[in-house]
Order: C-alpha cells, then sequence, then structure tokens
C-alpha cells in the first residue's frame, strides 16, 4: 500500500521550492524564442511615408478602399502597413504606374 509522506514547510519555504521547480521546467522545456525568419516588419503611417518618400496625407489616401494601393492593419487604435506590401505597392506595374 502507497504510503503517505507529509512535509512541514512555512508559506516562504513552499514558494521557493516551487519557483525552484518551475525554474527547472522552463530551462529544459523552454522553446526558443526566435522571429520567423520570413516576419514582417510593421511600420507607422509615418515610417511608410519616409520609406515611400511620400506624406502622411498620400499613405492616408491610398489606404482607403479607393484607389486602395496600401493595405492598413488596424491593431487597436493604431495602423500600420506590412513592409513587404508597402514595397511590392511601390514597384510599377507595365503601365508605368504603382501596383
Amino acid at each position: 500500500m502507497d504510503a503517505n509522506n507529509f512535509i512541514l514547510t512555512t508559506p516562504d519555504q513552499l514558494k521557493n521550492l516551487v519557483v525552484e521547480s518551475v525554474a527547472v521546467a522552463f530551462q529544459y522545456h523552454r522553446p526558443a524564442i526566435t522571429p520567423a525568419p520570413d516576419a514582417d516588419e510593421l511600420l507607422t503611417p509615418e515610417e511608410t511615408a519616409t520609406l515611400l518618400k511620400v506624406s502622411k496625407v498620400t499613405v492616408w489616401q491610398w489606404s482607403k478602399p479607393t484607389p486602395g494601393i496600401l493595405n492598413p492593419r488596424r491593431i487597436g487604435n493604431q495602423v500600420r502597413y506590412l513592409r513587404s506590401e508597402v514595397i511590392a505597392a511601390a514597384r510599377p506595374t507595365k503601365k508605368g504606374t504603382a501596383a
């Protein structure tokens, strides 16, 4: 039959035991946190305007459904643009205008 063992400990000793146990568990089971190689940078409207060498007003106009040149991402009340999409939008098309 299994025997139950009880250990008398203070709250501080119990806290230290738990903290040490969790630290050991994380040491062996924590995945390496590295950005994905294809991770894309999010740009603010100001950074987007600087990259495209246009004004913030132009970035805002291009973000509207018409003409829809830029695809804004809304994060809460903030607007961000994917760098790869901004660069792709700046590339000329066969007609000689931005995509």
